[in-house]
């Protein structure tokens, strides 16, 4: 597949530079020919990195805590399953107050709490620092990622 890939692409840019050796003296052509070719080149590489399963470099908005990765000096990898049930791999920048936080979630969600991301409030704490919201313990990282506990029986409506 690779292999397809790279040729195709060079057989793209033979022809988009023979284009524009034959087009050089039309502005026209060269005034949108060139604004199309950077966003088709712009378009494959995030198609193409979509598909190989790259993490997004972003921050999650809401979802439940499923896993984190460490890559210390440089990342932190954290899988998040959003409302449709679908995982998703994000890529943040490393910092000591992340990883701390994180580890403290990792742990409670070994003890066989739901860990629930959503967006900050406006009484949330520093970085790192616990928060206690409705007697729900949370954790904020980076100050725009804030992540509580789930106490799901609470809150969904007993059978009867």
């Amino acid at each position: 597949m690779i292999e397809f890939l790279v040729v195709g692409l060079l057989a793209l840019s033979v022809l988009c530079l023979w284009l524009l050796i034959e087009g050089r003296k039309n502005p026209k052509f060269l005034a949108w020919f060139i604004p199309l070719l950077l966003v088709l080149i712009t378009s494959t590489y995030v198609t193409y990195t979509s598909i190989l399963g790259y993490p997004k470099v972003a921050r999650p908005e809401k979802g439940v805590y499923l896993k984190h990765y460490v890559d210390e000096p440089n990342w932190i990898y954290l899988w998040i399953v959003n409302k449709d049930n679908v995982p998703m791999s994000f890529q943040i920048p490393y910092s000591r107050g992340s990883h701390q936080s994180l580890e403290k979630v990792e742990g409670k969600t070994e003890e066989g709490k739901y860990m629930i991301l959503s967006k900050p409030t406006a009484s949330a704490g520093a970085l790192g620092e616990e928060t206690n919201e409705d007697s729900a313990d949370g954790y904020t990282i980076g100050g725009d990622m804030n992540f509580y506990e789930w106490d799901h029986e609470s809150s969904m409506q007993p059978k009867e």
